[in-house]
């Protein structure tokens, strides 16, 4: 019965993980946008946004979310755009330039990558469900972890219906969390005058570290957007999603979430909201919004995941990765939220760097679904010294431009694209790439 059940979700809502999305379901670009849109504006933005404006202050924390968003509006661009051209998963897309055994490598990478993001999200999912629960019945003795469990279930179910259920889910709940992102943060300038919250000091003012946080909280969204823009239908359309959800929408989520947070000087957004008098509603809208961007984050590990075991039907890989994320989630990830975000922001650019490199700057744009490399070498080399490079940079501070994302994205696709001239010289160019 379950085997049976999981063929038929496949059945009527495929994820087309190893094949190109057919021109007939492709969507319009704004029905796209406002899925990102829906990713920037959850409860983890609100949380990006609240810990990087107390810890900043609010001068350096806005200078942070519009350089980090600018930077991440650039590089989802390009992104976008393969993803719409060759309308294959960014699987598919990894495996054209790494071959088969290479992009196993990467999109384990991924993979834990994407687990993470789940496993933080659920975790402050049922964190804002236990608070919630707490003010208005304070003697129902619930763990927090029984709500992760139960947020995990709901995401779970919905994600096996692949992308258009997430699609109309966005459509319904972005609008509403922009709404109440807005309206808490006029609402909070009563509490606390402007200049009260404008002249703020954070703990640790650290400009590098706050751009490489905001990159890194939106930078799997970047290296993933093809999973999403393979059902775009023009450029135009990429660069219109990449700008509006990657950058606008991330910016403004960002400094938004950071006004209560300064006026209240408190991090939690369900604490914030209660003092407001906004809990309950604050609550529905969140808890839609989460389910939204966390089924965003599951369809993706679905999609990376389900091609590392083509046993194994979409259905069953995605309530696998649930489980590990929900599992990893207990183990309380979410504690170190802006360290987890300044570590994406320096091992994950390089992957989006080589892909990009392959695909605008060597010009080879003729992937196939049917990809049957096994190795290049090139790009794994050039991922891991992109990002030792970052990490090394980030450590020591001695970034050249003060935000070694940069570095480690300029390096790995530089490498990358010396390494192949060279080999392409030696006549040892791969077969099915050679110009």
């Amino acid at each position: 019965m379950y085997r049976r059940l999981l063929r038929r979700l496949e059945q009527i809502a495929p994820a087309h993980s190893m094949q190109p999305v057919p021109d007939a379901e492709s969507v319009p670009g704004y029905r796209i946008a406002i899925v990102c849109v829906g990713i920037a504006f959850t409860l983890t933005g609100l949380y990006m946004g609240s810990e990087i404006g107390l810890e900043m202050g609010w001068r350096h924390g806005v200078h942070a979310a519009v350089a980090g968003s600018l930077i991440l509006a650039v590089m989802s661009i390009p992104a976008a755009i393969v993803g719409a051209r060759t309308r294959l998963s960014t699987y598919m897309i990894v495996r054209n330039v790494f071959g088969l055994h290479g992009s196993r490598v990467v999109n384990f990478v991924l993979a834990l990558v994407l687990v993470g993001w789940y496993a933080v999200t659920a975790e402050l999912f049922g964190r804002t469900c236990y608070l919630t629960v707490q003010q208005y019945f304070p003697n129902v003795p619930l763990s927090p972890h029984l709500y992760t469990v139960a947020a995990s279930l709901l995401v779970t179910a919905t994600t096996v219906f692949g992308f258009r259920a997430l699609d109309r889910l966005s459509m319904l709940v972005a609008p509403l969390l922009v709404a109440l992102t807005v309206f808490v943060a006029c609402k909070s300038l009563g509490h606390a005058s402007w200049t009260a919250i404008a002249t703020k000091v954070g703990t640790d003012p650290d400009l590098g570290r706050g751009i490489s946080a905001v990159v890194g909280g939106m930078i799997v969204n970047v290296v993933l957007m093809p999973d999403l823009t393979r059902y775009s239908r023009t450029a135009a359309d990429c660069a219109m999603i990449s700008v509006t959800g990657n950058g606008i929408a991330n910016g403004v989520m960002l400094v938004l979430a950071m006004i209560p947070a300064l006026a209240f000087a408190e991090q939690d957004p369900m604490k914030y909201m209660a003092l407001l008098n906004l809990a309950l509603v604050a609550f529905t809208i969140l808890v839609l919004s989460t389910w939204s961007v966390n089924a965003v984050n599951l369809y993706s590990t679905g999609l990376v995941t389900a091609t590392a075991f083509p046993a194994m039907g979409y259905g069953q890989v995605v309530i696998g990765c649930g489980i590990a994320g929900t599992l990893l989630a207990l183990l309380g990830l979410a504690d170190r939220f802006v360290d987890f975000l300044v570590l994406l922001g320096l091992i994950v650019p390089p992957i989006a760097s080589v892909y990009l490199t392959d695909y605008f700057v060597l010009g080879r744009t003729d992937y196939r679904a049917d990809c049957a490399a096994e190795t290049n070498v090139s790009g794994i080399v050039s991922c891991a010294v992109g990002a030792a490079i970052g990490c090394i940079l980030y450590l020591t501070r001695s970034s050249l431009t003060g935000v070694p994302t940069i570095e480690s994205f300029v390096c790995a696709g530089g490498l990358y694209w010396g390494l192949e001239k060279i080999r392409a010289q030696g006549g040892r160019d791969r077969l099915w790439r050679r110009p």
